[in-house]
């Protein structure tokens, strides 16, 4: 999976932060979240890589059959984002599996590695709790969803079920609505057994990120890391 890859400033590095970009964009896209955790504390994340993919092009189905990045096609706009290639979906968790065994591979720990993403990128950040073989360090999911509950329920493993996840949402989002991060974060706690799931309300904020919200996504990582 070729992407944004800014290695730790000190080596060698001792944990990984891999951010998942959303529809249309790509890994560069999100490449300030590196400078910013590393300008904002230093000390804390000198020892970190960040790792940004990018999602294959895709035709996506909603948007005329325009070819753009997307983790997944999105069959048609539903309020619920319920209408999506779901072996499209399980074929980037698997790139994404494949990316993290890249890290372990590298000398990290799988319980160093944070796993994060932006709206489709949240969504698959959000699925990997269920299906990696791996117990991760913590997932960030910014403006995320979930869009294929019943396969997913198919795959739960356990393995990362007390596995701390941040949900950060805009209540004035009009892409991804508020209720549909709240229903995620029902699902993965009722059905999948998630039992550490913050979900925070960002009041004004749309289909995007404010500082309030890296801040506290920053918080929440040095805390799941202890760093």
């Amino acid at each position: 999976m070729n992407g944004l890859r800014v290695a730790a400033k000190i080596q060698p590095a001792r944990q990984t932060i891999i951010f998942l970009h959303g529809l249309g964009d790509t890994g560069s896209g999100w490449g300030f979240l590196a400078q910013y955790l590393q300008q904002r504390d230093s000390a804390a994340f000198q020892h970190t890589n960040f790792v940004f993919p990018n999602a294959p092009e895709v035709h996506v189905t909603a948007n005329g059959g325009a070819l753009m990045p997307a983790w997944f096609d999105i069959l048609e706009w539903d309020p619920t984002f319920s209408k999506v290639d779901s072996d499209g979906f399980m074929s980037s968790l698997n790139s994404i599996e494949k990316t993290v065994k890249q890290e372990i591979d590298r000398g990290i720990k799988p319980e160093h590695i944070i796993i994060g993403g932006f709206s489709q990128g949240a969504a698959l950040a959000l699925a990997t709790s269920v299906t990696l073989p791996w117990k991760i360090g913590a997932i960030v999911a910014l403006s995320g969803f979930c869009s294929i509950p019943g396969i997913l329920k198919q795959h739960k493993n356990g393995i990362n079920a007390n596995t701390p996840i941040f949900h950060g949402h805009g209540d004035m989002d009009p892409v991804v609505p508020i209720g549909l991060g709240m229903k995620a974060k029902q699902f993965y706690q009722d059905s999948c057994g998630i039992q550490d799931y913050e979900f925070k309300v960002y009041k004004g904020m749309a289909h995007s990120t404010v500082p309030e919200e890296l801040e506290d996504l920053a918080a929440f990582i040095k805390k799941s890391l202890s760093l």
